[in-house]
């Protein structure tokens, strides 16, 4: 089969390597589509903390958003069979500890990843992984299926905070995950979504997929932040904020901009930036922040979604590109130069 390896930081070239054999307990997809994420930027150039500290190691396989079609089956998978369209839950955990047994594989300490830590992925004409990983994609268009990683990991952040209706929810960021999470907070039941980001043409992305106001960042300082999310809300802040985009710069002011008992889930990666913040502003207002990591649980969720139309897939494709382009595609990316117009990126094997 044909594959991209990542041998080196920076070093991804297509290879020729044995088509997969699944063992007992695995399944053989035939991918269709890959997309592109910023996680497979960083680890192009070798960014992410799982190598920079030593538990991951290359060479790898990359890409962990994927769609395909079962072609087969080890010993011991039962619940799907050759011919079933599918596509992967990321998080590989041990299946034994705490975290695991309650269901969260995405905090696993001793968890893969496919496409991202110790486990090849989908930017390849076929991949291997475990069985139970696998959620069926039904009807859904391969090129839509490929983006229900990105739709859990919105959803899950939604899923943490307890987004539910009739909140005011804020987005930070516009980029895919951000307009998933716009989309997902809408479907969660938000009474107005607002998005947040630089770029007019994401920004009127925000406003095509049903936000109800959006703010351009680059119009305002970080501070003048907190005034503006009170002229949105009635002088209360936002029930609700999605961090999808990792601004330390604005971090500090997303907790003022929150209202009294507001939630904020933090879906960015922050790398090195070390924003500070005031927890004055948690304790007055009964205010929370948390983590959100991945897809947790919600894939199936995320599928009946992108299936359902009520997450729209289509509108955030803006590349549809041959395998072989991924090495200068990642150089152009890692160099922030890529193509003209580029939202979500999908490679076809």
């Amino acid at each position: 089969m044909q594959a991209l390896v990542l041998s080196a930081p920076r070093t991804l070239k297509l290879e020729t390597l044995p088509d997969p054999t699944p063992g007992p307990g695995e399944a053989v997809v035939e991918v269709s589509y890959a997309g592109i994420c910023g996680t497979d930027v960083e680890l192009f150039i070798n960014d992410l903390s799982h190598y920079t500290l030593g538990y991951a190691k290359l060479p790898i396989v990359p890409g962990h958003e994927w769609s395909g079609t079962v072609v087969a089956v080890g010993a011991g998978v039962n619940r799907l069979k050759p011919g079933e369209r599918v596509i992967a839950e990321v998080a590989i955990g041990c299946g034994t500890c705490r975290f695991c047994r309650k269901g969260y594989q995405n905090v696993c300490a001793d968890r893969r990843e496919v496409g991202i830590v110790n486990q090849d992925g989908g930017f390849a004409q076929f991949a291997k992984v475990p069985a139970r990983n696998l959620r069926r994609a039904g009807d859904l268009p391969p090129d839509a299926a490929a983006l229900s990683e990105p739709t859990a990991v919105a959803l899950n952040a939604c899923k943490v905070v307890e987004l539910a209706c009739p909140d005011r929810v804020l987005v930070v960021g516009a980029g895919p995950v951000g307009l998933l999470a716009l989309q997902c907070a809408r479907a969660c039941g938000a009474g107005e979504v607002t998005v947040l980001d630089r770029a007019p043409a994401r920004l009127e992305a925000a406003r095509k997929l049903g936000a109800a106001h959006v703010m351009d960042g680059s119009s305002f300082a970080p501070a003048e932040l907190p005034e503006r999310a009170k002229a949105l809300t009635r002088g209360e802040g936002f029930d609700v904020i999605l961090e999808c985009a990792g601004a330390g710069a604005l971090f500090g002011d997303l907790l003022p901009s929150l209202a009294r008992l507001g939630r904020l889930a933090v879906v960015g990666c922050f790398q090195e930036q070390r924003p500070a913040i005031n927890p004055d502003w948690l304790v007055g207002g009964q205010r929370r922040i948390a983590g959100a990591v991945g897809g947790g649980s919600y894939y199936a969720e995320a599928v009946d979604l992108l299936r359902s139309g009520r997450v729209q897939a289509p509108p955030l494709i803006s590349h549809r590109l041959p395998l072989r382009e991924g090495p200068a595609l990642l150089e152009r990316l890692a160099a922030r130069s890529g193509p003209d117009g580029a939202l979500k990126v999908l490679l076809q094997p």
